[in-house]
C-alpha cells in the first residue's frame, strides 16, 4: 500500500455568476489523474484570495472555517482511501468518495449491499414455496461472503473495482475450508457470487470482468437410489409412530412417480387425465421448478396411495390437492428416520425417491431413456442420464443374449 499513488488535495475559487467579485471556494480531491470538486459553501470576495499561495489573505474567523473544512474533508478522503487500500488493491477516485462523504439515505453499490437488496428483490419476486430454496442458496452464499470479507479483509464491505482475481480464488478456498463446503456446493456458492458480481459489471461499477478467466467445475458423484430390495423393505415396513406413515407414503409415491417433493404437493385432480385410447390414467403438469411438463403413468402402486388419500377421487372438485400436506424440513427430517428403522444403510432424502424411479423403477425394468425423461420432465436428454446411473442389473438384463450367442 505505500507504494501505491495517494490523492493530492488543493483549493480554489469559483466565481459567481451574478457577481464577478464574487467567489464560492472549493475543494479538490486529485487521484489517478481524476478530480472530484466539493463546495466548502464558503463566500469570499476575491480581493482575499491569494492565487499564488492557493490561501485567504486574512487571518480570520474565515479563514480559520476554511481551515476546518479543508481538514474535514481530506481526512475522509484519506481515512477512505486507507480502509479501501486494505488488500493491496488500488480504488478509484470514485470508490474513495463515496466511501468517504457517504449519505446514510442514499444507496451503495458495494458488493454486499447490492447483494442485500437483491435478496430482499428476490424475496419480494419469489413467494411460492418452492422458490424458497433458492432464497436459503442465496442467503447462505451471502452469508459466506460477508464472513470473508470481515474476517480476511478486515473491513464490513468491499466495492466491485476491487473483486480481482486472487480474491476470487481466497473466496473459494475459503469456502472449501472454514465454509466446510465439498467442492460442488463451492461451485454453486461461487455461481451465486458471479450473478451479484454480473450486476456490478453490468452497471459498469467495475471496468474489468475477474470472473473472465475463472471455470466453474462439478464433479460427478454418484447419485444414491434404493434398490429393488431396499424398496420391498420399506413398503413392507409398518412404523410404530404415527408421523412417520406420512413421510413413507409420500415417499414411495415418489419412487414410483419420479415427482419432486414441491411437484408432489401441487398436483391437483385436475392433473389426473384419463387417456380414452387405453382408458388408463396419467399424471400431466408443469414442473414447478422448470415449467418443463412431464407426464406419469398412474401405476397401480400409485392409483392405490391416491385412492387411500383421496377416496372416491374421480369425483372430486379439481382443485382438491391429493398428497398430504408437510415441510420439506420436516419431510426429510422424519424420512431419515424412517430409513434408519427399515435398516437401510443410505442417507436418504426426498429427492432421493426420483433418483430411485428413473433408475431401478424405469431404467433397470426396461424404459427407455427418451420416455424416462419425459416422465421426469427434463428438458434434455443429458439431464437424464446424469440421474439414471446404469447399474451392473441393467448391463447383465441387456447382455444375456449377447453372453448366449458368444458362449462356445
Amino acid at each position: 500500500m505505500n507504494n501505491l499513488e495517494k490523492p493530492k488535495f488543493a483549493i480554489y475559487p469559483k466565481k459567481d455568476r451574478s457577481n464577478p467579485l464574487l467567489a464560492t471556494l472549493y475543494f479538490r480531491a486529485i487521484f489517478q489523474f481524476v478530480t472530484y470538486d466539493k463546495s466548502l459553501s464558503i463566500k469570499i470576495d476575491l480581493n482575499d484570495w491569494d492565487a499564488k499561495k492557493r490561501a485567504l489573505i486574512s487571518n480570520g474567523s474565515l479563514n480559520k472555517q476554511l481551515l476546518e473544512s479543508y481538514s474535514e474533508c481530506k481526512e475522509k478522503i484519506m481515512g477512505a482511501y486507507y480502509v479501501l487500500s486494505q488488500n493491496q488493491a488500488e480504488p478509484t477516485l470514485r470508490e474513495i468518495v463515496d466511501l468517504g462523504f457517504a449519505d446514510k439515505n442514499k444507496k451503495s453499490f458495494s458488493v454486499l449491499s447490492v447483494f442485500a437488496q437483491f435478496i430482499v428483490d428476490m424475496k419480494k419476486r419469489n413467494t411460492l414455496d418452492s422458490h424458497k430454496s433458492n432464497l436459503i442458496k442465496y442467503n447462505t452464499c451471502f452469508g459466506h461472503l460477508k464472513k470473508f470479507i470481515s474476517q480476511e479483509l478486515k473491513i464490513s464491505d468491499v466495492s466491485f473495482n476491487r473483486i480481482n482475481e486472487n480474491f476470487i480464488e481466497e473466496f473459494e478456498h475459503f469456502l472449501r475450508t472454514d465454509g466446510q463446503n465439498s467442492h460442488n456446493s463451492a461451485m454453486k456458492m461461487l455461481l451465486i457470487f458471479r450473478r451479484i458480481y454480473r450486476i456490478g459489471l453490468n452497471n459498469r461499477w467495475t471496468s474489468r470482468n475477474a470472473f473472465a478467466e475463472k471455470k466453474l467445475t462439478y464433479k460427478d458423484v454418484d447419485i444414491e437410489v434404493l434398490t429393488e430390495k431396499e424398496i420391498q423393505q420399506l413398503k413392507a415396513y409398518e412404523p410404530t409412530k404415527n408421523y412417520l406413515h406420512k413421510p413413507k407414503e409420500l415417499f414411495l409415491f415418489s419412487v414410483y412417480s419420479g415427482l419432486a417433493y414441491i411437484d408432489l404437493q401441487s398436483i391437483q385432480i385436475k392433473h389426473i387425465e384419463l387417456i380414452n385410447s387405453s382408458g388408463n390414467y396419467i399424471i400431466r403438469k408443469k414442473r414447478v421448478k422448470t415449467g418443463i411438463e412431464f407426464m406419469v403413468p398412474l401405476f397401480g402402486p400409485l392409483e392405490e396411495q391416491l385412492s387411500k388419500w383421496c377416496p372416491n377421487w374421480k369425483e372430486l372438485d379439481a382443485e382438491t390437492f391429493i398428497a398430504p400436506k408437510i415441510s420439506n424440513q420436516k419431510y426429510n427430517e422424519y424420512l431419515k428416520e424412517l430409513i434408519a428403522l427399515v435398516g437401510i444403510n443410505k442417507r436418504v432424502t426426498s429427492h432421493i425417491g426420483r433418483h430411485t424411479f428413473a433408475t431401478t423403477v424405469a431404467l433397470e425394468n426396461g424404459v427407455g431413456i427418451e420416455s424416462v425423461s419425459k416422465m421426469l420432465g427434463h428438458s434434455k436428454i443429458a439431464q437424464t442420464q446424469k440421474y439414471a446411473k446404469v447399474t451392473t442389473l441393467k448391463i447383465e438384463r441387456e447382455t444375456r443374449g449377447l453372453f448366449e450367442k458368444l458362449k462356445y
